[in-house]
């Protein structure tokens, strides 16, 4: 009897490893980059120091949401044989080395907006060194859009994804519904910028007074994104299953989810 397909999880360490050495990289080229902190706006950050400590952006999430994702990708790689991972919010392409690293036998496939930068430097560095088969590139340009021409020009189906980038109401909800779109049913759901998770989880009529009353002021930047987590799990096409948030960020968390087709 052929034994069932269980790859090992790979360790965190020399994951973390990496991604402190690909942050690296953009920031010894920080002139070109405008790169200058290991995991700026991203899951990594760890609040290091720099040239332009005190922005508000430099947050340390102690490795919560990393932990969080890695433990997540691991256990759900473990069940699928040759998954695709769609991310919407590349960035510094540190989610993308985490989840090309915690699922050895993923492709991930990541859109972005490309407004940073170091986006396109980012995205040289994943190709050059994960290949065209893992890693083909970044999608460039506005998600909602791309995501269904991508899928028209070279056929995918996402059996994981990753949601983050837009921070508007319509930007977030259009990209859930875009990656539900090309998502297999009950993929799982990766949600970024959580405050609570009854605040996103459907518990509240989507944007109603209660759902302000007691969510919007939490983290006023993440209300758009919160509202259209909570209305798509309010019409029944997302169910949120887990969540974790870093200590001193107790209201920027990370949330397990899956698309539903009930």
């Amino acid at each position: 009897m052929a034994l069932a397909f269980k790859p090992q999880c790979p360790p965190l360490g020399p994951i973390k490893a990496k991604a402190r050495a690909h942050s690296q990289r953009l920031i010894d080229d920080r002139n070109a980059t405008k790169y200058s902190v290991h995991g700026l706006f991203g899951i990594f950050g760890k609040g290091d120091l720099s040239a332009d400590v005190g922005r508000k952006y430099f947050k340390n999430y102690g490795d919560v949401k990393v932990d969080f994702m890695h433990a997540h990708a691991c256990r759900l790689g473990r069940s699928m044989r040759a998954p695709t991972v769609c991310e919407v919010g590349f960035n510094a392409g540190l989610s993308a080395l985490l989840l090309l690293e915690s699922i050895p036998h993923a492709r991930v496939l990541s859109f972005d907006l490309g407004d940073f930068a170091w986006a396109r430097p980012a995205d040289a560095i994943l190709r050059e060194q994960y290949g065209a088969a893992r890693f083909p590139g970044v999608v460039f340009g506005d998600a909602v859009r791309r995501i269904p021409e991508h899928a028209a020009e070279h056929p995918f189906r996402c059996d994981a994804v990753f949601v983050d980038g837009d921070k508007s109401y319509a930007g977030r909800y259009g990209t859930l519904s875009a990656l539900r779109g090309v998502s297999r049913a009950s993929a799982a759901v990766f949600m970024d910028e959580v405050t609570t998770e009854a605040c996103v989880n459907g518990t509240y009529l989507p944007g109603g007074p209660q759902h302000e009353r007691q969510c919007a002021a939490m983290d006023q930047s993440f209300w758009p994104s919160v509202r259209a987590y909570t209305r798509a799990c309010h019409e029944g096409w997302l169910r949120v299953q887990h969540c974790a948030w870093p200590l001193r960020h107790p209201h920027d968390g990370i949330c397990l989810g899956k698309f539903s087709t009930s």
